[in-house]
Parts: C-alpha cells; sequence; structure tokens
C-alpha cells in the first residue's frame, strides 16, 4: 500500500444506498433515486458491460495495462472497476470520494446454459488492504449490452441482447485516501489477477 492516509473500505462494504421509507410506494414521488445497492443484478450487469463495451480496444478499461484509462466514460453515480480478458494487471486509480464503486470479480456472456456452466466453475476472492470483502453471487440474467464500434467486448455498435452473470462486488460510497485493491477469480481454465492502487478523493472533473 502506497504511503498516505488509508482508507478502510469494509466499513462501507454493506450496500449502502438507502431504499424508501415504509408506506412509499414505488412510484411515490417523495422516494429518492435508486442507487446502486437497489439495482437489479440485470441493472448492473446491462451497465456495466455497456461501460465496457463504450470504449474501442486502444482506450478500453478491460484491457487498460496501468489503470490510464480507468476514467473514461464512467456513470454520474458509481465508478466501475474492471478485470481483464484473461491474465494479471497492476493499475493505479484515483477516483472521486463518496462514490459507490461497482466491479465483477469473474464475470461472462452467452446463453443462459453457458452463464449456468460458467457459474459452476466460478470462484473469486476480493481483499482491501489485508481484509476479504464479500462478494456477490448473479445467476444467469438477461441483460442487454450498447457498445460502441470497435469496442473489444462486443465488437459492435448494436446493442447485444444476451445472459450475464458472475461474482460481483458492490461497495458503498468510499471514503478519501489511498488502499490497495485485489481481485482474484477463475472459471475453469480462464483466470485473471488485478491489483488497483486506489487514490479516493484525487480525482478531478
Amino acid at each position: 500500500m502506497r504511503t498516505g492516509r488509508s482508507f478502510m473500505l469494509l466499513a462501507v462494504t454493506a450496500l449502502l444506498v438507502g431504499g424508501c421509507s415504509a408506506g412509499q410506494a414505488e412510484d411515490d414521488p417523495r422516494r429518492p433515486p435508486r442507487g446502486i445497492a437497489e439495482l437489479s443484478t440485470a441493472e448492473i450487469q446491462s451497465r456495466w458491460w455497456s461501460w465496457a463495451a463504450s470504449s474501442p480496444a486502444a482506450t478500453n478499461p478491460v484491457s487498460d495495462p496501468d489503470g490510464r484509462f480507468c476514467a473514461e466514460n464512467q456513470p454520474a453515480d458509481a465508478w466501475f472497476l474492471a478485470g481483464t480478458f484473461g491474465g494479471k494487471a497492476e493499475r493505479r486509480c484515483a477516483i472521486p470520494v463518496a462514490r459507490p464503486v461497482v466491479f465483477p470479480v469473474v464475470n461472462f456472456t452467452g446463453t443462459k446454459s453457458e452463464c449456468a456452466a460458467k457459474m459452476a466453475e466460478a470462484e473469486g476472492k476480493v481483499v482491501i488492504g489485508s481484509s476479504d470483502v464479500a462478494v456477490e453471487r448473479m445467476e444467469p440474467t438477461a441483460i442487454r449490452i450498447k457498445g460502441v464500434e470497435g469496442n473489444p467486448v462486443t465488437q459492435t455498435a448494436e446493442t447485444v441482447n444476451t445472459y450475464g452473470c458472475g461474482l460481483w462486488v458492490r461497495l458503498g460510497p468510499v471514503p478519501g485516501g489511498t488502499g490497495t485493491l485485489t481481485i482474484d477469480g477463475t472459471a475453469g481454465s480462464f483466470s485473471l489477477s488485478v491489483t488497483y492502487e486506489l487514490e479516493v478523493g484525487k480525482w478531478t472533473y
């Protein structure tokens, strides 16, 4: 871990973005906007895959060698991190303070049966500092991916309807500071390992 004020992400690993209060209907205008914690597994996966497919190969965060592309096309209400297409990577990423962080440990798309087969083999571990982080299992779910021409994920600018599945992490708003995040995932012969040096609060618009 880099020197300087460190952050303890585990204090916010619960799915923190609050839901509606008792008695409020789903369409009640008093209900606060839904946060990352409240999104369905289909919404989370569709949004992340569309983000991963929103950059061409030359600037794609999944093939990013060192973190230089981690800010590409980030949404306003979350910060997505990426694994790799297989293999290892070490990245440095500056992100805004108090932004929920979402990422897959290992994830796949394909037919429902293909996804189910991958999930039967999927294993993953996430460590922040020296502490393990709970991983969320997302079973095969129908999703929609919108990409750009030349992206290495779907390789098309057309909308792709498919199934998504995987092991995921959703962190609540992250406090400022620096810290190390490691992501390790496997499924059969596929494996990835990514180390992120995160600098929270040093990202500028």
